[in-house]
């Protein structure tokens, strides 16, 4: 069913036109192009991710969330490009959404001069490792710069000690660092898996998150700096 919204806002109309409406009116022009999620809606909702207004940023953002890996490659081209907001707005949702080929991005993002950019590289790159995305993580920094690598680990000790424990561990295993395409590896693979033998499995992956939540004792990887 073609969305309510598409007849108000084609592809004939600017994002200027909602600048003048209000927010039901951005809600229902953002709605409408979640639902259709094609090329050209996943376009126009990169475009609300760079206006002025903060409301239709986080909408957009929302949607890209609920959108999750279709839209996701969209929003990496925006890590090195475009308003602080956009970069931090793209920072957010792949970290959230423990999108692994944002990584070799976000870990350049991090050094941005703009300081709230670079937190949010940073607390997307913490969210990857802790969403089954370590290995990628660590593939992108024993691949970079040892000065750029230097200022990742040492960001990250503070915040989740667990996590940079496995990095530095991953990182010396040769054959793990040797894969061409790490950035699609997850911690689920037999490789990654076989790497960290001897290691409590559950405790690296993250059901201790859901005992968190029903009130069990200690903490998940989700949890831990937040």
């Amino acid at each position: 069913m073609q969305p309510m919204a598409d007849d108000k806002f084609g592809p004939g109309k600017t994002i200027d036109i909602l600048n003048t409406r209000g927010l039901s009116a951005k809600r229902e022009y953002v709605r409408a192009l979640e639902q259709r999620a094609d090329a050209e809606a996943l376009s126009l909702l990169v475009e609300c991710l760079c206006d002025e207004s903060w409301y239709l940023r986080d909408l957009a953002e929302e949607s890209f969330l609920r959108i999750a890996d279709r839209g996701a490659p969209v929003l990496v081209p925006l890590l090195d490009q475009g308003l602080w907001f956009t970069r931090t707005s793209a920072a957010r949702v792949t970290g959230r959404l423990g999108y692994r080929p944002a990584v070799p991005a976000l870990l350049r993002l991090a050094d941005d001069a703009n300081e709230t950019v670079a937190a949010a590289a940073r607390e997307a790159l913490i969210a990857i490792g802790r969403q089954r995305g370590a290995v990628a993580v660590a593939h992108a920094l024993h691949r970079a710069a040892p000065d750029l690598r230097r200022r990742r680990l040492e960001e990250l000790a503070p915040r989740d000690r667990a996590l940079l424990e496995r990095l530095e561990r991953m990182m010396r295993n040769e054959e793990l660092m040797s894969i061409d395409e790490g950035s699609a590896l997850s911690d689920d693979h037999p490789l990654v898996r076989s790497s960290e033998e001897g290691v409590e499995w559950e405790l690296l992956t993250g059901p201790a998150r859901d005992a968190t939540r029903r009130g069990g004792p200690g903490g998940g990887h989700g949890d831990v700096g937040s």
